[in-house]
């Protein structure tokens, strides 16, 4: 077979540049699935943020800029802050031209705030396929376009690619972005959710109905995704290599004697309140004998929640590590906590995404407790597996009778381990997700 046969050719259109190295999900994800082995001149991307000026995974690289956009030089200079006040008939007396300048500069943020969190530059500022573009995606000359999507700019773009260069159209898709994005549900503004909230169906119905071929992320997904489009979807995965896990050496950040729970992520203010409330329980636990405390590792906490998490006094907090130093902390645990969020309209965003944290806790082989509504996607994943011990109500004494239960009932923890350490061989390996995606490539290319 030749080389061009077995690696087709793949443009990935995706808002984030993939960069040859970061700690970024989706550049982990898909570099894991892709493979060292894929030759580079056969991938490429087009993005739009992201770049950290690495050498890249790809050999090719387009990052849209103005002439990739309907009125792009306005929308670039609003989006750097560049558009500044030209005004020269303001009065040159000094307080009145700083009061002027500051009402003037407090509008602009407001106006560029409104336009990029609502959606609405999506709107005005259209992405088109600009001459550079075409040239070079021509130039590239792909056999697979594989989509993203994310929001309207990264959902009509591969629509257009795929209709002027005759490619096969796939969409990989990580999260449910198409319920959730301008809706609100991350605390953006709700004020033209009613005007772009059809666009966003609109493009994502058809980026899906049009694909050749798709792919869900992890089998809740895949369900849901069946269901609201009426297609197949191929199951992948976070993944990861057991063997790095096995070789780690743990790494405790207090003495043995105390039970370690480790909780990892970025508690944002949906998820801090649950690190609140474990340090209740800890409290409990502590004064009925029990020695237990708790280590977070995370690049980014609410502000408000880092100040009341300083407070807690069973609570120690801990920069994130860097994917290669993180199995030797979560092998130093002796629970493992994954918390996702109980707030109605935060567990809607998330229903059908997996964690990224899952998959990592079950190769590190310690009994894990899920602490989440029953509606998020990693709930159901634990619930129907069995990988997890699971708290559905937001509940410290509930948290607080799962930790004693992990921790008296050896037999139990055991054959949790076990069942974690099977779901994390059959569904997320690198090779296992490698071959259901390569396979699925090879036959629709």
């Amino acid at each position: 077979m030749e080389k061009s046969e077995k690696y087709p050719k793949i443009l990935i259109v995706a808002l984030g540049k993939i960069n040859y190295s970061d700690a970024y999900n989706n550049g982990l994800f898909l570099r894991n699935l892709i493979g060292s082995d894929w030759p580079r001149e056969n991938l490429a991307q087009i993005y739009s943020s992201g770049n950290n000026n690495d050498r890249g995974f790809f050999d090719e690289y387009y990052c849209l800029g103005p002439n990739d956009r309907i009125l792009g030089k306005l929308f670039y200079k609003i989006k750097s802050g560049e558009y500044t006040n030209t005004n020269k008939n303001v009065s040159l007396e000094k307080d009145h031209t700083k009061l002027y300048n500051k009402i003037f500069n407090i509008a602009k943020q407001k106006i560029a705030s409104i336009l990029i969190d609502t959606g609405l530059y999506e709107i005005i500022f259209r992405p088109k396929l600009s001459k550079e573009l075409m040239e070079w995606a021509i130039r590239y000359k792909p056999d697979i376009v594989l989509a993203q999507g994310y929001n309207l700019t990264f959902t009509w773009l591969p629509l257009m690619l795929k209709n002027k260069l005759n490619a096969k159209l796939a969409v990989l898709t990580t999260d449910d972005w198409p319920k959730y994005q301008y809706a609100g549900m991350h605390g953006e503004k709700k004020c033209l959710k009613w005007l772009i909230r059809p666009f966003i169906k609109r493009s994502s119905t058809a980026l899906f109905k049009k694909a050749d071929f798709t792919f869900a992320f992890g089998l809740p997904m895949a369900e849901e995704y069946q269901k609201r489009y009426g297609k197949k979807f191929i199951v992948l995965n976070h993944s990861d290599d057991p063997e790095r896990f096995k070789k780690s050496i743990p790494h405790r950040e207090l003495e043995k004697e105390i039970t370690t729970i480790v909780a990892i992520g970025t508690f944002n203010k949906h998820r801090y309140p649950l690190i609140l409330d474990l340090n209740n329980a800890c409290e409990r636990l502590n004064a009925n004998g029990n020695n237990v405390r708790c280590i977070i590792y995370s690049s980014a906490i609410d502000s408000e929640g880092r100040k009341k998490i300083e407070l807690a006094k069973f609570i120690g907090m801990h920069p994130d590590p860097g994917n290669d130093e993180l199995p030797s902390r979560l092998k130093g645990a002796d629970i493992l906590l994954l918390i996702e969020g109980f707030d109605e309209e935060f567990v809607s965003a998330i229903e059908l995404s997996i964690s990224s944290k899952a998959h990592l806790f079950m190769f590190s082989q310690r009994p894990i407790i899920v602490y989440s509504s029953e509606g998020t996607g990693v709930a159901k994943y634990a619930k129907k597996l069995g990988w997890a011990t699971v708290v559905l109500e937001r509940n410290s004494f509930a948290l607080e009778k799962a930790i004693i239960d992990v921790i008296n009932n050896k037999e139990k923890s055991e054959k949790i381990i076990e069942v974690a350490t099977n779901v994390a061989t059959i569904n997320h390996t690198h090779n296992s997700n490698r071959s259901a995606f390569r396979s699925t490539i090879l036959e629709n290319s």
